[in-house]
């Protein structure tokens, strides 16, 4: 089972976003966020407590929007340790790809330059063969396993396993199950994917798993996507439905077919410099704030992912649900000719086993 279950949590995190959606990044409630005309960054509203008395302000970038369920997650955790420790550990959040794009992010957790980054296993991976089979199409059956799985002590363990690479593995988020969004044509079969041009992260398995559809993948940071299918560089983009929701994607591109291929987890990760700098006890503090964080981002990337597909149907987005029998078919085809290329190289067997084992538990 998930750790934590908290009604009141995901409560803070709404009244966070109804605050910065409806007030344009300004809230006047107490869990609510401001965003500093200045620095561009939020940081959470708490009654009583001033970032500028805080001993510890730590930076955290993303490289999505205001009312991704991301920066409310952060937004949740500045609060928390607001609280937990009478104002003196703080979190400013940077959203926007403010503080670099994904690969960046974690970079400077490696190197000291950002304090907390959140970002995907897929540009992990670029740094490390440790985190590489997370992005395997098909390798959860559902977002509900997925998360049951990355809860457990193997995933705590796979987390500690970045130390090495001094960043600091706090919890696992999610972005949700990638897809195919595009301005092409309706894809109704799995051979329809063929000839497409799809932008993917600058990551192997995603271009191998583009490839094997017969698509032409196209790595680039998440920055330059909107501009690059409204000018038709390339068709459309492979991302979750709330990443393409609160990005406006639906605005520019028609076709959604939704296939359930990758599921994306998201580790949260701190620099082990800024980690080491703070007292043991915040330390604790970061570990169980992220992991009380998950649990509001989860449910937000499911309530959001139901706008998403509301506000597709409101731009005229036609969209495709794959059937059982294709995506079946889709997941035989990515396990014969993707799966190979990786499992027994960057991947090991033994973590996919330990996966199985889990998911036949649950």
């Amino acid at each position: 089972m998930l750790h934590i279950k908290k009604f009141l949590a995901l409560s803070l995190a709404m009244s966070m976003m109804v605050g910065l959606v409806s007030c344009g990044g300004e809230s006047s409630s107490t869990s609510g966020g401001t965003s500093s005309s200045e620095t561009g960054a939020s940081t959470g509203t708490v009654e009583g407590y001033d970032i500028a008395d805080a001993t510890y302000v730590l930076k955290a970038g993303h490289v999505l929007a205001e009312n991704h369920p991301y920066h409310q997650a952060l937004l949740y955790m500045d609060e928390y340790l607001c609280k937990a420790t009478d104002g003196d550990l703080r979190i400013e959040v940077y959203p926007n790809s403010q503080l670099g794009n994904e690969r960046d992010l974690q970079e400077g957790c490696s190197l000291g330059t950002v304090d907390i980054g959140i970002g995907a296993t897929a540009t992990l991976s670029n740094f490390t063969d440790d985190f590489t089979l997370f992005d395997l199409p098909y390798l959860f059956t559902s977002k509900e396993e997925a998360r049951e799985i990355l809860h457990s002590d193997w995933a705590q363990q796979k987390l500690a396993e970045l130390e090495s690479l001094d960043m600091i593995g706090l919890s696992f988020w999610e972005a949700g199950m990638f897809d195919i969004i595009q301005n092409s044509h309706p894809v109704t079969e799995v051979s329809e994917f063929s000839g497409l041009t799809i932008r993917v992260m600058e990551n192997d398995i995603f271009m191998a798993t583009m490839t094997a559809l017969g698509i032409n993948p196209v790595p680039m940071a998440w920055s330059e996507v909107f501009t690059s299918i409204q000018n038709g560089t390339v068709d459309g983009t492979s991302n979750p439905p709330v990443t393409i929701y609160t990005s406006s994607i639906q605005s520019i591109a028609k076709y959604f077919t939704v296939a359930n291929m990758i599921y994306s987890p998201i580790p949260v990760i701190m620099s082990k410099f800024t980690y080491d700098s703070l007292p043991p006890e915040y330390q604790t503090l970061m570990y169980e704030a992220a992991e009380a964080a998950s649990e509001v981002e989860y449910d937000l990337i499911d309530q959001m992912e139901e706008e998403a597909f509301a506000a597709f149907d409101e731009a005229g987005v036609e969209v495709t649900y794959f059937t059982e029998d294709q995506i079946a078919e889709c997941k035989e085809l990515m396990q014969n000719e993707v799966w190979p290329q990786f499992v027994g190289s960057s991947v090991s067997q033994d973590d996919i086993d330990a996966i199985n084992e889990l998911a036949a538990g649950l």
